[in-house]
C-alpha cells in the first residue's frame, strides 16, 4: 500500500489547506473549495454521464441538492437540476428539453430532388408534433445520398405544432425508379417513424431530350387583362425523342406580364411537354417568349403568342377606337363603341389604327353629298349636318345587324361625344376622300387628307354650340401637295375671309356645315401644281370648300366631276367647274364615286 502511494505521488500533488483541496497542486486557491491542475496541461475533468432516461430514473427530486451537475448523453450537453421548479435545464441552452411526440403517418416532404443540384427553399420535410412540456428541440432527418434535413428550437407552449425542417445538400445518385429512404432522430425521443416509411424520389441529372422549337401548338384564349387559366392556357411542345427519362424544367422569358413553366416528369415513352402559362397579359398583340430546354441535351427556342382583347366587342364596347388601340390592338375594322351611359346599346364603326386609333364617325359618298342631302340640286350639304348635331344615320345597334353602309353613315352625337377626348374637351380630327372606305391605305387618301387639332381657346367641334369655329391643320395634302400653316393662327378672321392656307370651320353667315377653305385668298402659295392626270396644272389658290360644303366653284375630280351628269369622268382638262356643273363621279363604287371621311381621335 505504501509502495502504490509512493508510486502516485510524483503523479498527483494533494494537499488539503483549512479545508480547501487541491489536486495538482499544493497551492490551491483561496476562493476555490476544489482547485485542479493537470500537471502536464493534458487532462481534464470528467463529470459523470447518463442517459436521460437513467437521470429520471435515480435522481429522484426527493435526494437532489440544487445545482447538482451531470453529462446528458442523449443531448450531448450538460444538465443541472434547479430545485426551484423541480427541473432539469440544460446548460446548451436556456430551457430544458420539451416533451412531445410524433405523428409519423402525417410526415410530408416537399420539393423537387434532382441528382447534381442543389437542395433550395422548396425542398422540405413538414412534421406534426403534439407538446406535452415546453422546453427546446432538436430534429434531423438523414439520407445516405449527400443530403438531409434539420431544425432546432424551442417550444415556449404546450399544443399541436407543425415542424419544417429545411433541406441541405446535393443529392449525389438519382434516376428513373430511385429513391432515398429517410430516417428520423429527434433529441430527448426513441420514435424514429420506421413503421412508416418517408421515401423521396430523385430524378436523374442525366435527362438527355429534344424538343421541335417550330411545331408548338398554343391552347386557349389569350385576352388583355384576363389572368391567364393553367388549365387552358398552355402550349404543347412536340418531343422529337427522349433519350434519357427524367424532370423537365422549363422556366421562360416574361413578357407582357406572362411567362410559361414546365415541370414534369417525362420518360422514353413520352412525346411531349406542356408550358403552363401564369399572369395576367397587359395588352394585344403579338410578344415573344424565350426559354432554355434541362439536361445533357440543351436547347434555346423562341415561343411566340398572341394576345388579344375583348375591348371593342357588343359585349365590352369602348369609349373610342383609341382605347383598343391602346391595348395592342393593330387590326384596322369594325368594332364596337359605346352610346353614352347606361343601358344604351353600343354602335358599330370602323377603326383606323393604321394611322393610331382614329374612330370614323361620319362617312358619305359623292351621290350621298348630291342626291340625298342636296337641297337645291348641287352637290352641297346644309348647315344642320353640323358635326355637333345629333343625326345618327344607318347605325348598327345589334350584334346581327349586319354590316356598316359607308355611302351614308354618321355616329350619333352621343357616340361622337364619348369619342372626344373629356379631360380637356377637344379631339383631333382627320379627313379624308377615299376611293376605298375600308382601306386606311389607300392610295387617294393618301394623297387628299387634312388632320386638324383645336387650339386651347377653341372648343371641339363635337361639343361646341357656337355659330362658327376654326382650327388649323397639323398636316395634310391635297393632290399630294403638302397644306401646311404660313401665318400666325391667331391673325386668321372669320368675316373677313383671310384664313391663309387651311382652315376647318362651320357656322357663319352662310351657314355652312363643316368643312374645310384651303388657301382662300391667299396668294403665296399660289404656284401651279401637276393634277393628278399628269397633263395639266392646277392653282393652289382653286383649292376652296375641299372638305365637306360643295356650293362654290370647286377644282375637278377631287370629290365629284365638272360637266354634268356626262362630264369627263378622268380627265383634268377642266380645272374647276361651278356647284351646279358638279356631279358624282360613276365610275368608282358603282355610281357611289369617291367617299368623304371624318374620324376623330
Amino acid at each position: 500500500m505504501k509502495k502504490l502511494l509512493l508510486t502516485l505521488l510524483p503523479l498527483f500533488i494533494f494537499s488539503i489547506i483549512n479545508a480547501q483541496v487541491g489536486i495538482g497542486t499544493d497551492t490551491p486557491d483561496e476562493k476555490a473549495a476544489l482547485h485542479i491542475v493537470s500537471p502536464n496541461s493534458n487532462q481534464g475533468v470528467l463529470i459523470p454521464s447518463m442517459t436521460t432516461a437513467q437521470r429520471d430514473a435515480n435522481i429522484t427530486p426527493e435526494s437532489t441538492e440544487n445545482g447538482l451537475l451531470i453529462f446528458n448523453t442523449d443531448q450531448n450537453c450538460y444538465n443541472y437540476y434547479q430545485a426551484t421548479d423541480q427541473s432539469w435545464l440544460s446548460i446548451c441552452g436556456n430551457y430544458k428539453s420539451s416533451t412531445y411526440t410524433v405523428d409519423c403517418s402525417k410526415i410530408k416532404v416537399s420539393g423537387k430532388y434532382t441528382q447534381g443540384s442543389s437542395l433550395n427553399d422548396t425542398n422540405y420535410i413538414t412534421i406534426p408534433v403534439t407538446v406535452t412540456s415546453t422546453g427546446t428541440y432538436y430534429i434531423l432527418a438523414k439520407t445516405n445520398n449527400g443530403y438531409y434535413f434539420e431544425k432546432s428550437g424551442m417550444f415556449p407552449n404546450t399544443g399541436t405544432y407543425t415542424v419544417t425542417l429545411k433541406g441541405t445538400g446535393i443529392p449525389t445518385n438519382g434516376g428513373s425508379g430511385y429513391q432515398d429512404t429517410v430516417s428520423f432522430e429527434f433529441l430527448g425521443l426513441s420514435e424514429t417513424c420506421s413503421s412508416n416509411p418517408v421515401t423521396i424520389s430523385v430524378a436523374s441529372s442525366q435527362i438527355s431530350y429534344t424538343i421541335n422549337c417550330e411545331n408548338f401548338t398554343v391552347n386557349g384564349t389569350y385576352l388583355a387583362g384576363v389572368i391567364l387559366d393553367p388549365d387552358t392556357n398552355t402550349v404543347t411542345v412536340p418531343l422529337t425523342n427522349v433519350d434519357t427519362g427524367g424532370q423537365v424544367i422549363i422556366n421562360s422569358s416574361t413578357n407582357n406580364g406572362v411567362n410559361f413553366t414546365a415541370n414534369e416528369a417525362i420518360t422514353t415513352d413520352s412525346n411531349s411537354i406542356t408550358l403552363v402559362g401564369s399572369g395576367t397579359p397587359l395588352n394585344s398583340g403579338s410578344y415573344t417568349f424565350t426559354f432554355k430546354t434541362n439536361g445533357a441535351n440543351l436547347q434555346k427556342c423562341i415561343l411566340i403568342v398572341d394576345f388579344d382583347t375583348r375591348k371593342g366587342t357588343f359585349a365590352d364596347p369602348a369609349d373610342r377606337c383609341l382605347d383598343i388601340y391602346n391595348l395592342g390592338k393593330r387590326e384596322d375594322g369594325e368594332y364596337w363603341i359605346k352610346q353614352g351611359s347606361g343601358n344604351v346599346a353600343p354602335v358599330k364603326t370602323y377603326c383606323d389604327m393604321t394611322n393610331g386609333g382614329y374612330t370614323l364617325v361620319w362617312s358619305y359618298s359623292e351621290l350621298t353629298a348630291y342626291s340625298r342631302y342636296s337641297t337645291t340640286s348641287r352637290m352641297e350639304m346644309s348647315g344642320d349636318y353640323r358635326l355637333n348635331q345629333n343625326l345618327p344615320i344607318n347605325n348598327i345597334t345589334d350584334e346581327s345587324g349586319g354590316t356598316i353602309n359607308y355611302y351614308n353613315f354618321r355616329l350619333g352625337l352621343a357616340a361622337m361625344s364619348n369619342i372626344n377626348d373629356l379631360s380637356n374637351s377637344v379631339a383631333q380630327l382627320r379627313a379624308r376622300i377615299a376611293e376605298n372606305p375600308t382601306d386606311m391605305e389607300d392610295a387617294w387618301a393618301k394623297q387628299n387628307y387634312l388632320i386638324f387639332s383645336p387650339t386651347s381657346d377653341r372648343s371641339s367641334p363635337i361639343t361646341s354650340t357656337t355659330t362658327y369655329y376654326y382650327y388649323y391643320p397639323i398636316s395634310g395634302k391635297i393632290f399630294n401637295q403638302d397644306m401646311l400653316i404660313t401665318h400666325n393662327p391667331d391673325s386668321r378672321t372669320y368675316a373677313g375671309a383671310t384664313l391663309g392656307d387651311a382652315a376647318f370651320y362651320a357656322g357663319g353667315s352662310a351657314s355652312y356645315p363643316d368643312h374645310i377653305n384651303i388657301n382662300n385668298n391667299v396668294t403665296a402659295n399660289n404656284n401651279a401644281f401637276v393634277s393628278p392626270d399628269g397633263t395639266n396644272t392646277l392653282l393652289p389658290s382653286n383649292l376652296d370648300n375641299t372638305f365637306g360644303y360643295f356650293g362654290q366653284t370647286q377644282v375637278n375630280h377631287h370629290f365629284g366631276k365638272c360637266g354634268g351628269s356626262s362630264g369627263d369622268e378622268t380627265s383634268f382638262a377642266t380645272a374647276t367647274c361651278t356647284a351646279t356643273g358638279l356631279y358624282p363621279h360613276t365610275n368608282f363604287n358603282g355610281g357611289e364615286g369617291r367617299i368623304l371621311q371624318w374620324f376623330v381621335k
